[in-house]
C-alpha cells in the first residue's frame, strides 16, 4: 500500500510546487495582451468578390496600427472575453476569432475558430482553424 502512495504523493507536490509559477506567468487582466495568429484552410475558400464586397481595398489606402499591425477590436464590455474582431489587410472586412481565453500563459498556443465577415448573406461565411500565441506589445 505504502508504495503506491509515495508515487502518487511526489507527484501531488510536484503539481502543488508548479501552481505558482503558472500564476506568476499568467498576465493581470489590466495589463495589454497582444496575439499572434496563424490560420489554417477556409472552408469555403476565401473569395472576395464572391462574399460581395465589390472592390477590394488596395494595400496602400488600408491604415495599419502602430508598428505596422493591422487593426483588432475588443469592443470592451459587450464582447465576451473570448472573441475578437481582426480587420487584416488581406480580408478588411473582418474576421470574428473565437478563443478560449485571450490570456494565454506565455508560451502558450490557444487553438480557436475564426469566421470571416461577407457582404452576401446569401454566401457561407469562410471558416477555419486559428492558432493564437502571445507577442510582445510594441509601441
Amino acid at each position: 500500500m505504502l508504495r503506491r502512495l509515495v508515487p502518487l504523493l511526489v507527484l501531488s507536490l510536484a503539481l502543488f510546487a508548479l501552481v505558482p509559477d503558472a500564476r506568476a506567468q499568467a498576465a493581470s487582466k489590466d495589463e495589454p495582451v497582444c496575439l499572434g495568429f496563424s490560420f489554417g484552410a477556409w472552408t469555403p475558400a476565401l473569395d472576395w468578390h464572391g462574399a460581395g464586397h465589390g472592390q477590394m481595398p488596395s494595400a496602400g489606402v488600408l491604415q495599419h496600427a502602430p508598428s505596422g499591425r493591422d487593426w483588432a477590436s475588443d469592443a470592451g464590455a459587450e464582447m465576451p472575453d473570448s472573441m475578437l474582431i481582426l480587420y487584416p489587410a488581406w480580408w478588411p472586412a473582418g474576421v470574428r476569432v473565437e478563443l478560449p481565453t485571450r490570456q494565454p500563459a506565455l508560451g502558450d498556443t490557444i487553438v480557436g475558430r475564426a469566421l470571416a465577415f461577407v457582404a452576401n448573406g446569401a454566401v457561407k461565411a469562410p471558416e477555419a482553424k486559428v492558432r493564437a500565441w502571445r507577442v510582445e506589445c510594441r509601441r
